[in-house]
């Protein structure tokens, strides 16, 4: 038995023949296909992994009707596979040759004023869309692609695309989501869900552009704003508290104005956004329009790597900046609520999971150390970023999470609460503190392991 995501070369799906698989996803397998009524015209062929995929169904109503636009994958055609009416459902779209996003901007000779240009054309784009009541809802860099022939921005993928009048594709309280690329409004939304249970996030205009600010920053800086490798958990309180580290001091070659752009698309508070993509649009070519010679630089400094053999060739490689190191600039405001399903316990069990805390306490906890700013791997602390300008103020910054550290609510008058996670006081004070411990306002804190994983859930999503 063949499945739909292993269709072999040659394969006839309709008037459409099989050259190779280009990808597969959750819900679809796209393939380069040839027209066999007109040999040498190629097209993509993406083909549900589900028979009756509403899904399917949703975004094929959706590119043939309001997101065709000159900067949309174009749409040829349906077919089903293997039978012509009860098969999975399929759909003919333009082979766009090219990169994502955050390729494109990672190969060398690649400029800022390029990149401007490309975000600029996407925010035109999807600002367009907008007003046709179409929302993309999973922007993120591999879903932008840079057409090799033209270096134009084409958007793809409207799998999980809203438009007016289109039915819920989940039962949960959010879309399907990359959590990564989620707003603060939508991660707050999940966090208080479970009190009003059958409610639906409205997403808006505002979360596609915040989106497209989280590929500007990563195309810009070689990172997300927040590492996607985090828990789930301590993911979403850093997108909701943590504010990112500005893509200029990340990467010092990103010009000023660019990098003022993209914060202001990455602030907390959707009213202090871009409100439409054409705001957007306008704001990214005034700065690209600067004459500054930082414009026309390659985004990423690049250099020489030895030959692995006597005579070979040097290889020429990109220097990625160390990892951003966001920073907590505000208090949780409330103790963060479970953001997803959390059966209630008996008293016994609690007081059960309270000793367990207290001898997690006594295992080690390593804290990964900090990396040189000239070494090429990714630095994985997190410390501070105050504000944009080159010499911040110094004061002494709360510490900051670590990996596994147990998050607010913390347990009264035995733990205490900073940057939104647990800490211990120890008995000895700076500067003896002991190992595994941060000293912070005369006292030594150790990092409170968590008692059990928090379940999360983003409903169909990528949690």
């Amino acid at each position: 038995m063949t499945y739909p995501d292993a269709l072999e070369p040659g394969t006839q799906v309709g008037r459409w023949r099989v050259v190779k698989r280009l990808g597969v996803g959750g819900q679809g397998a796209v393939y380069l296909v040839e027209d066999a009524n007109r040999p040498g015209d190629f097209y993509a062929l993406k083909l549900a992994l589900y028979a009756r995929d509403g899904r399917a169904e949703r975004e094929v109503a959706l590119m043939m009707t309001r997101a065709a636009h000159p900067h949309v994958v174009g749409f040829h055609g349906c077919v089903r596979w293997p039978h012509p009416r009860e098969g999975h459902l399929g759909f003919v779209m333009d082979w766009v040759p090219g990169l994502a996003l955050d390729v494109w901007a990672e190969t060398e000779g690649t400029t800022f004023r390029q990149l401007a240009a490309a975000g600029a054309t996407a925010a035109r784009t999807v600002g367009e869309l907008h007003t046709r009541g179409v929302l993309h809802r999973d922007l993120k860099p591999e879903h932008i692609l840079i057409r090799e022939s033209d270096g134009q921005p084409v958007l793809l993928d409207f799998g999980v695309g809203w438009y007016e009048g289109a039915a819920p594709l989940t039962t949960g309280p959010l879309p399907p989501a990359t959590l990564y690329q989620l707003s603060p409004e939508a991660v707050r939304f999940l966090w208080k869900s479970r009190e009003h249970p059958g409610t639906h996030y409205a997403f808006q205009p505002t979360d596609d552009l915040y989106a497209l600010g989280v590929c500007l920053y990563r195309a810009t800086t070689g990172h997300y704003p927040f590492s996607e490798s985090l828990p789930a958990d301590m993911l979403q309180m850093a997108i909701i508290e943590a504010r990112p580290m500005a893509p200029a001091l990340v990467n010092p070659r990103v010009p000023r104005a660019l990098s003022d752009v993209i914060v202001r698309l990455l602030a907390k508070d959707p009213s202090e956004r871009y409100p439409s993509g054409a705001e957007l649009h306008a704001a990214l070519s005034e700065a690209a329009a600067g004459g500054e010679t930082a414009w026309d630089a390659s985004i990423f400094e690049w250099g020489e790597v030895p030959p692995t053999q006597e005579g070979g060739i040097p290889e020429r490689r990109l220097l990625r900046p160390p990892r951003p190191k966001p920073s907590w600039s505000v208090r949780p405001s409330a103790p963060a609520p479970a953001p997803a399903r959390v059966e209630r316990r008996s008293d016994g069990f609690r007081s059960l999971v309270l000793a367990t805390a207290v001898l997690l306490l006594l295992l080690p906890m390593v804290r990964v150390p900090p990396v040189a700013p000239s070494v090429e791997a990714p630095d994985e602390e997190w410390a501070a970023d105050l504000q944009v300008d080159p010499e911040p103020p110094r004061y002494e910054q709360a510490p900051l999470p670590v990996r596994n550290q147990k998050l607010a609510p913390c347990t009264a008058k035995l733990e205490v609460e900073l940057s939104g996670a647990c800490w211990f006081p120890h008995q000895q004070r700076p500067p003896d503190c002991p190992p595994r411990t941060v000293a912070y306002k005369g006292q030594c804190l150790l990092p409170v392991a968590k008692p059990r994983p928090v379940p999360t859930s983003v409903d169909a999503g990528v949690p």
